[in-house]
């Protein structure tokens, strides 16, 4: 299969078929995929994509997809290579289903992709129109689709809501898991924030060990001042449900000695 399409999507079922020992063709006309999550990650599930087989062609633009006599299909990029397989899965990103719902009426601005621009509030163009959800593009999980929603009606009826999107936490349900809560190290450095980071390889941990896992890492950042929580990143087994006790500890301004002072299973 090649799969065309690095974001989420094309990363969770390129991962996903790759397990059940399908040879992958994963194309992405970026250098980087997934551009929000902290690089170290994606270096590391690059590294794993290859080491399980995988074909990883980043910085590669898609000129044609074609059919062949043989039943199967060929893939052929701007830099010329040729990609053949039996089947092509189009990842390129999803457009909102708003076309019936004549939005140029009421004055709902829109985007090429029919996406609905709002603000820090999920106010459209017009403000008392909200909007939430895949609907307004980014991150399009449904776990921050649902707050966004509850953040509308607080904001609606005038009712305090302070949780705000860098407190989300992203889940990426590929194999391996990823997810993220708060900055990564990208940001950090192009804020000027100087930080330091911790990292622990769930191979040396004894769990791990008995678990028989050889990959996975849990990323912590702090402030280097404060030495307060500033991000949370993991790729491995049970990635995102482990992101919570990060979440909270983030959330609540916890720092490096709530993790140094308690004891977890």
């Amino acid at each position: 299969m090649t799969v065309i399409g690095a974001g989420v999507i094309g990363v969770e079922y390129a991962s996903i078929f790759s397990a059940m020992d399908v040879e992958i063709n994963l194309v992405d006309g970026r250098e980087q995929l997934l551009g929000f999550m902290d690089q170290e990650l994606t270096d590391e599930l690059v590294h794993q994509f290859r080491e399980q087989g995988m074909l990883v062609r980043l910085g590669e633009n898609v000129d044609a997809v074609t059919y062949q006599q043989d039943g199967s299909v060929l893939t052929t990029l701007k830099s010329g290579k040729q990609l053949r397989s039996d089947l092509v899965l189009l990842a390129a990103g999803r457009s909102g289903s708003t076309r019936t719902l004549n939005l140029e009426a009421a004055g709902v601005e829109q985007t090429e992709r029919h996406l609905i621009p709002v603000n820090d509030f999920y106010q459209s163009s017009q403000p008392h129109i909200y909007a939430a959800g895949d609907i307004v593009g980014f991150p399009s999980l449904a776990s921050t689709s649902m707050e966004q929603g509850r953040q509308v009606a607080c904001h609606a009826f005038g009712q305090d809501c302070c949780n705000t999107l860098e407190n989300f936490p992203f889940g990426i349900y590929s194999v391996p898991e990823m997810s993220m809560v708060g900055q990564t190290e990208q940001e950090l450095t192009k804020k000027n924030i100087p930080y330091e980071v911790g990292v622990a390889r769930l191979r040396e941990t004894a769990r791990g060990q008995i678990m028989g896992l050889e990959e996975g890492l849990l990323k912590l950042i702090f402030s280097l001042d404060k030495q307060e929580l500033l991000g949370v990143h993991i790729i491995g087994r049970g990635a995102t449900e482990l992101i919570h006790i990060g979440q909270a500890a983030l959330v609540l301004k916890g720092g490096l000695n709530y993790f140094l002072e308690n004891v977890f299973n």
